[in-house]
């Protein structure tokens, strides 16, 4: 990576809590790190194969955002992927000790099918034995208003879907 994974003195305490790993604030260091290229003039989207509609592929985003966690936990806890192979399964998988978490990455593709992004998510989530997941999704804009709108927590039954929109355009 052309620029640290992390701010060199952050310790992620926030991430590895005692009872949880908390993706949300780690997805956080992920839009920061993003934000640090970009002020370096520097675009990870940039030479990546598009689609007919010019959105990017959705592996593209799956495998960048498991480089970079993988480069900034990867030391400290398990990153297993699942690569984008539409088996229905979740993508990342961490672990540390007793501690499990995963992330799931989807492509935005409209409002509607956040939502289902979300159900479904909820699903792995319970699937796994797990009370809460994270849902990266990767918007194509930078507008801030849409991609507050697109993030925060919301409730499927007893699970809790963590959803950060990541923007790349």
């Amino acid at each position: 990576m052309p620029i640290l994974a992390l701010e060199p003195l952050d310790r992620l305490d926030d991430v590895f809590q005692p009872d949880r790993l908390d993706c949300p604030a780690l997805l956080q260091r992920y839009l920061a790190f993003l934000g640090r290229l970009k002020d370096k003039g520097l675009n990870p989207w940039l030479e990546h194969p598009r689609r007919a509609a010019l959105g990017l592929r959705e592996a593209v985003g799956h495998f960048h955002l498991y480089a970079w966690v993988n480069q900034a936990v990867g030391r400290r806890c398990a990153v297993t992927p699942e690569f984008p192979t539409g088996n229905g399964k979740v993508d990342l998988h961490l672990s540390a000790g007793d501690r499990r978490a995963a992330i799931e990455v989807k492509s935005f593709v409209d409002q509607y099918t956040v939502g289902e992004s979300r159900a479904q998510a909820a699903d792995y989530a319970a699937q796994l034995g797990l009370t809460e997941i994270t849902l990266a999704v990767f918007v194509p804009t930078s507008d801030p208003a849409v991609i507050q709108a697109l993030s925060g927590d919301s409730s499927h039954g007893p699970t809790t879907v963590h959803t950060v929109a990541v923007a790349w355009d």
